[in-house]
């Protein structure tokens, strides 16, 4: 289930979550995200809402990755093989 607000400027913000389960990572790995690149939230009755243009760069983030884990295997294994 996802759950979003839009806001009076017709802005789509979700909470911490349904970007969570978006993103399918754990609770720390997104964590460690939004302080790493200062995205900031919007506190609306006791939870924090990103934007839509924070879940689009967070999911550039996991995606490359994601990617550099499976490049790293495939080396690891390149390698050992």
């Amino acid at each position: 289930m996802v759950i979003g607000y839009i806001t009076e400027n017709n802005n789509i913000l979700y909470d911490f979550d349904t970007m969570r389960r978006i993103l399918r990572t754990s609770r720390s790995t997104l964590h460690r995200h939004i302080k790493k690149n200062n995205i900031e939230g919007t506190r609306y009755k006791n939870q924090f809402l990103y934007s839509e243009q924070s879940l689009f760069s967070m999911m550039e983030l996991v995606l490359l990755e994601k990617l550099n884990n499976i490049n790293g295997l495939q080396e690891d294994k390149r390698l050992n093989g």
